[in-house]
């Protein structure tokens, strides 16, 4: 008997449908009449095999056959799981968060770090990383490179300064930026790595500025939108409102024509104004920049509605940004997955078991959400013996896919998901762990897989027009 995939799912687009099967990953597009008369064959009695198919709809279910939207058994929904499973990266480590400091001179009100809270701020290190360990951490991450055997020729990794702040500690920032490019000739597997930092900015001067831009290594700003009132959740440890301040950064920046991308945090004024990043881009010349939805804790509760709420505002942006020719890199990963037919595992470097977070005492752990705990920091930089692909937690991590998890079988994104944040998970409900659903992932990917869809078929409409 001929049947839909239990991966099959179907959309509405007015005029026609689509179906898409959330592991293969292309979308069949069929008038509506197209599709009444295959729902006619599926409940006849002459529905046993794929040529079964009357004449007027047999190009259609061979084209469904081929993407296996349409199938005989379960067992053949099985063997298509089965075979995405063995696709699930195991960890190879590439990315490595550098926290020069742990100390930060704010205090935002949704910080998921913990600078929110004053409890999980005492217990952050006063101590920033010294030059010794800063040495140790270079080294310790050019092993993990190694022992994940990535092609040096091709492969990219990257270290990204984080904090905490992490301009409170710039010396020692500036140390391993200068020690990566003296070893850019020696080691092949720095010889394309790529540097970051992600900054509120306050502390960045004209000097650092110029300085960092010499380094090559790239800055990402932290802003909430394009008004104060926007930015009412970023704040100093006094309570004060610092958007004048991360303006004249901004400013100051432009005047010396070093680019920045931002790190934009969607609060719940941000998502009522779609204009306000666009003149935010516009005023500033921002090439690239990235949406980060807001998380709960026991501290700062995010109400249902909101994540709905964000979830359309990044595909609004989306839209108005691609007009401009502007990179947003959290519906860029997942157009990529969707245009490509890829599954894809993981939306973070941590889930993906290909990074690695270096506090400044020199502690080794997986995200760098853990840091006020320490939880999940397993090993530290003294240990030469260390190797992150035999790590039971690195591994445990590396399979947090929602491909592996039963309760997002049923989703129709399940291929383009990649999974939220397990820090998130662990703080929704209590006995949650990193295994649980992190909620703002199942509303941001359902939306944006329908957006996706009912986008191409406005385009291969108009192509066709």
């Amino acid at each position: 008997m001929v049947r839909l995939s239990r991966y099959a799912h179907l959309f509405d687009l007015g005029e026609a449908v689509a179906l898409y099967h959330s592991l293969r990953m292309k979308p069949v597009y069929l008038k509506k009449e197209t599709y009444k008369d295959l729902q006619a064959w599926l409940v006849s009695p002459f529905c046993n095999e794929y040529d079964d198919a009357p004449d007027n709809i047999r190009a259609e279910v061979d084209e469904l056959v081929k993407y296996k939207i349409l199938n005989h058994s379960e067992e053949d929904d099985k063997k298509v799981l089965e075979f995405v499973k063995t696709k699930i990266p195991t960890p190879a480590i590439n990315v490595c968060y550098i926290i020069t400091s742990e100390q930060c001179n704010l205090a935002c009100k949704y910080c998921f770090l913990g600078n929110n809270d004053n409890c999980k701020r005492s217990n952050f290190d006063l101590e920033n990383m010294s030059l010794e360990t800063a040495d140790k951490a270079v080294d310790f991450f050019i092993r993990q490179i190694k022992l994940s055997g990535m092609d040096f020729e091709d492969n990219k990794p990257a270290i990204i300064f984080y904090g905490g702040e992490p301009l409170m500690n710039y010396d020692v920032l500036v140390h391993v930026a200068e020690k990566i490019n003296s070893l850019r000739d020696k080691e092949p597997c720095v010889k394309n790595l790529e540097m970051s930092m992600v900054s509120n900015g306050l502390l960045l001067t004209e000097e650092r500025a110029l300085k960092l831009k010499d380094l090559g290594v790239s800055i990402a700003i932290s802003v909430d939108g394009f008004t104060e009132k926007e930015n009412s959740n970023r704040i100093d440890v006094a309570g004060n409102n610092v958007y004048p301040k991360i303006l004249k950064t901004l400013d100051m920046c432009k005047r010396l024509g070093i680019e920045v991308s931002l790190s934009v945090t969607i609060s719940e004024e941000t998502v009522k104004d779609t204009k306000n990043i666009l003149r935010l881009i516009d005023e500033y010349g921002v090439k690239s920049f990235g949406f980060n939805i807001m998380m709960s804790d026991e501290n700062f509760v995010v109400p249902v509605e909101y994540n709905e709420a964000a979830a359309q505002f990044i595909i609004d942006e989306f839209i108005e940004l691609r007009k401009k020719g502007i990179y947003e890199d959290r519906m860029m990963r997942k157009l990529k997955a969707f245009t490509k037919a890829q599954v894809y595992f993981s939306d973070c470097a941590a889930t993906a078991g290909g990074q690695i977070v270096v506090a400044p005492s020199g502690r080794v752990g997986i995200c760098h959400g853990c840091l006020y705990n320490k939880q999940y920091f397993v090993s530290n930089v003294d240990d030469e013996g260390f190797d992150a692909t035999k790590d039971k937690d690195f591994i445990e991590w590396s399979q947090l896919t929602p491909i592996n998890k039963d309760e997002c079988q049923d989703c129709p994104a399940l291929g383009i998901c990649g999974g939220g944040c397990p820090i998130n998970a662990m703080h929704l409900k209590d006995g949650n762990t990193i295994h649980d659903l992190d909620e703002r992932f199942c509303v941001h990917s359902k939306k944006t897989l329908e957006f996706l869809i009912g986008d191409l078929y406005r385009i291969l409409m108009e192509s066709k027009r």
